[in-house]
Parts: structure tokens; C-alpha cells; sequence
């Protein structure tokens, strides 16, 4: 019997150590105890200290252990079940209430062996129970596996911030690719034109661009982009495409800015991804329309005498990024005073996914061609998106980007509004 006794105190000790070892990188941990008998709450203080915890806050009843636990937010809460004030199921209940403490663990002391009891105190909010009497390796082991779970959520939900707070900052940054109210004012200034324009990332961060440049007094470049897919990895083609487009100094004519664009893009790109896009340019004194397109969805222009509405130009031509080989062309088309144009990304044919989706290319044409998509870009805009809510459509699958220019029916150069 002496032997098997050492044995035993050897196996006990070398455990204790083995768990103490553990528990050590958790000794700043701050451990609030709620216990009303001063002798467990000594029992339980002592037991801490000699496994390294030493950032100890007692307390003598719930009512009280509710006050430090708002100040000191405590990484894990020991408790009595029965005590006066209040006991531990409303504790547990008022810790539960409270966001700030929702994922702090509770051990809650019992001696009850009643399932339906035991049952009611997980109910209210109890993490896990430790029998009494408090047995110190129970104690120690059940420690160790809380505060591990605690310190995972705390990191996981510090990680989610700082994630946050970059996808925040990455879609300021992408924000303002997007023509400013200053560009916008300028060309509203400088041109007799009408615009309105709609953009929404489907999940923040998007693959979808428009833009405009103006070029001379009498011509405005405008084009809109859509790159494969949405999220992180299309916003960084985004950006990629950004700081090529910006480093283009001279525009002559959209099929040139294709052609280098698919040679940029064809180089970078990883294989599957690509981009989609329309690009024109506008000559508002010999009132042509000058396009070239990459796989982008048909544009829509309104001819100046309406009679026909809104027709489709072609949309053929590889997407950017496929192939290094590929060629784009310029295709002329009249847009004089009175026409319109309207671009937009696939979201708006592919939502919800087809065949249900609210518009194809042909609807979406002859839903503009109707009264109640009204006259100015504006308009048009807003009765497309409204068009969608009725199909109880409130977000969109992938990246939705509209945009409608209409060159008004005025003299050129005429500052009258």
C-alpha cells in the first residue's frame, strides 16, 4: 500500500507541475471569484496563486461581483451557486444581459447532482460547473481550458477589427478612384451634359469602376469596368488597373486604351481572372459617339429623336486580361444633341441569378424606353434601382455600377442651364 501511495503522489505532483506549466502563460489573467463562504474563498485564492494567477478580485455575493466585473472586466468569473443579495443563476442571467461580458467564461460552483437544476444554471448562462467539494486539478484543468478559449475569442475578435478597420480604409481608398465631386462639377461645367451614376459593392469591397476624362473642351472620355468576381481580389485588380489607366497620358481612341490595357492586364492577371469593359469617347461638336468594348454588357443609347428609345451597341470583343493577342476596334456611332447613354455592369441582368432575374438586356432597354423611367439621368437611374426593389431585391449578388449621360439639347459651349 506505502508503494502504491508514492506512486500515486508522484503521478499527482508530476500532473500539478504539468498543469501549472500551462497555466503559467496565463498568470495576468484577471479572475474574479464570487463566493460568500470566506473559507472557499480562501481555499479557491490559494489554489490560483500556486498555479501563477495572482490578478485576483473577490467578491461576497453577484449584486457586488456585477459592479467589479463592469469596471475590471474580469477574462473569467468563478462563482458560488447559492449566496444572499443575489445568487449565481442571476448572476449568470445579468452577466449574459450585458454585451461587454457576453463571452467571459462562468464556472459556477455547485454540490447539486438534480439534472434539471444543473440543467438551469447552463440555462442562465453558465459556461461550464465544478463540483464541490473544489478539487484543485479539476479547478486548474478546467482553468486552463477556458482561459485558452478566452484568449481565442479575444485574438479572434482583435484580428476582426483590424480586418475591419483595413477593409474600411481599402474602401475610402477605392472610393476615391471613383470620379470626385470636384471632376464631376467640371464636366458638368465644361460639358452640356447630364449624368447620374450609381455604384454598390456587393459585400464592401468590389471589382466594378467607372470614370471619365475630359480631353479637350469638346470631347470627354467616360468608360466602366467590371472585373471578375468581387471582394478583396477584385478590388486589388482594381487598384492595379487605376495605376496603369492614371499613367496613360494621351487618349487618342478607346480601342487604343483597350489594346494597352489587355496588354497590362494579360501580363498580371492569374488565370481565370479578367475585366470587362466599355470606353467612348465623346465628340460633342461633331456629335459622334466613338466606342470599343471588351465582353462588357451592351451599352444603351438613346438616338436625339427618341422615336426608337434606347438600342444596344455592340458589346463584342475578348475581356481584358485573356489573351495578350486580342485586338479592339473603334466603332462610330452619331450622338448628337438630345441622345443618351447608359452603361451598366452585368449585376443588373444577373440578379437575382438568371433565368429569375428582374431585368435581361432586352427588358432593361425596353423598361427606359417606357414613361415611367422619366427623362433625366437621374431618373433613369433611380426607376432602374427601384425596379429592383420591387422584385424584393435589397442587395446585389455581385458589384452593381450605372451610369447615364445625356448631352442636352442646347448650343455647345452655352453656359445656359
Amino acid at each position: 500500500m506505502g508503494r502504491t501511495a508514492a506512486v500515486y503522489r508522484r503521478l499527482q505532483e508530476q500532473q500539478s507541475r504539468a498543469v501549472e506549466n500551462c497555466l503559467a502563460r496565463f498568470a495576468n489573467s484577471r479572475i474574479l471569484v464570487v463566493e460568500d463562504n470566506s473559507v472557499v474563498l480562501t481555499l479557491i485564492t490559494r489554489f490560483l496563486n500556486h498555479y501563477g494567477l495572482r490578478q485576483i478580485r473577490p467578491a461576497r455575493n453577484g449584486l457586488e461581483a456585477l459592479e467589479i466585473a463592469a469596471e475590471w472586466l474580469p477574462d473569467l468569473i468563478i462563482t458560488d451557486l447559492y449566496m444572499p443579495v443575489m445568487d449565481g443563476v442571476e448572476f449568470c442571467r445579468s452577466i449574459r444581459a450585458g454585451r461587454a461580458l457576453d463571452d467571459v467564461p462562468v464556472l459556477v460552483l455547485t454540490g447539486i447532482e438534480n439534472h434539471e437544476e444543473r440543467t438551469a444554471v447552463f440555462e442562465a448562462g453558465a459556461t461550464d460547473l465544478i463540483s464541490k467539494p473544489v478539487y484543485h486539478l479539476e479547478l486548474a484543468g478546467r482553468l486552463q481550458v477556458h482561459l485558452e478559449r478566452s484568449q481565442l475569442i479575444r485574438r479572434l475578435t482583435e484580428y476582426k477589427e483590424r480586418i475591419a478597420l483595413e477593409l474600411d480604409q481599402a474602401r475610402t481608398m477605392q472610393a476615391d478612384m471613383l470620379p470626385d465631386r470636384m471632376l464631376v462639377s467640371e464636366v458638368l461645367e465644361t460639358y452640356p451634359v447630364d449624368m447620374a451614376s450609381h455604384y454598390q459593392p456587393s459585400i464592401g469591397l468590389g471589382g466594378d469602376l467607372w470614370g471619365l476624362r475630359p480631353l479637350c473642351p469638346n470631347r470627354l472620355f467616360v468608360y466602366i469596368l467590371d472585373f471578375s468576381g468581387h471582394g478583396v481580389g477584385a478590388a486589388i485588380n482594381t487598384f492595379r488597373f487605376q495605376a496603369y489607366y492614371n499613367s496613360l497620358r494621351d487618349i487618342d481612341t478607346p480601342g487604343q486604351v483597350l489594346n494597352q490595357l489587355n496588354s497590362f492586364l494579360s501580363g498580371i492577371l492569374p488565370v481565370g481572372q479578367f475585366a470587362t469593359m466599355f470606353c467612348a469617347i465623346i465628340d460633342f461638336e461633331c456629335g459622334e459617339l466613338t466606342y470599343s468594348s471588351a465582353g462588357a454588357p451592351p451599352a444603351l443609347l438613346r438616338p436625339e429623336d427618341g422615336e426608337a428609345g434606347f438600342l444596344p451597341l455592340d458589346g463584342t470583343g475578348f475581356p481584358l486580361g485573356i489573351t495578350a493577342n486580342a485586338d479592339y476596334e473603334d466603332k462610330i456611332q452619331g450622338f448628337p444633341p438630345g441622345s443618351s447613354l447608359f452603361l451598366y455592369s452585368d449585376a443588373l441582368v444577373e440578379t437575382p441569378d438568371p433565368p429569375n432575374s428582374v431585368f435581361t438586356y432586352d427588358s432593361l432597354a425596353g423598361f427606359l424606353n417606357g414613361p415611367h423611367a422619366g427623362k433625366t439621368c437621374a431618373d433613369r437611374v433611380a426607376s432602374v434601382l427601384g425596379k429592383l426593389s420591387e422584385g424584393n431585391v435589397t442587395t446585389f449578388e455581385d458589384d452593381a455600377t450605372i451610369f447615364c449621360l445625356t448631352y442636352l439639347n442646347r448650343e455647345f459651349g452655352s453656359d445656359d442651364r
